[in-house]
């Protein structure tokens, strides 16, 4: 089913982020599925497609980060990645995280108002 106008695009499409997050948020940093990474990168692409530049910036920047992650030993040891690495790796994701988070919640914010918006512009 394809939305009907582009209030309904978005709150999908800002849905869908949200959904994808809340996999995240369950999965934690270090298992991500691979379809969860696809999905980060497509909506990503397609965040930069509709002109939403920051919010392509950082899904990217997360889905990278999270890549690279799951290629890493997550231990500490003799000749294994140090805690002060893993650390920041996973603090970029966590800021990446928080900030799409922050985001995604004022894209659907802006979507209400500009659907309330056009519903009284409707009216006159």
């Amino acid at each position: 089913m394809y939305p009907q106008n582009k209030e309904d695009y978005f709150e999908e499409f800002f849905t869908d982020i949200d959904s994808l997050l809340e996999d995240l948020g369950q999965s934690g940093f270090h298992t991500v599925h691979d379809s969860t990474l696809q999905e980060l990168k497509v909506k990503g692409e397609t965040a930069a497609q509709c002109g939403m530049r920051y919010l392509s910036e950082l899904l990217l920047s997360l889905q990278k980060e999270l890549s690279l992650n799951r290629h890493k030993v997550h231990s500490t040891g003799i000749g294994v990645q140090t805690a002060s690495s893993e650390e920041s790796t996973d603090s970029r994701c966590a800021k990446y995280y928080t900030e799409l988070i922050r985001s995604i919640k004022l894209g659907k914010e802006k979507t209400a108002y500009d659907r309330g918006k056009n519903y009284y512009l409707d009216k006159i």
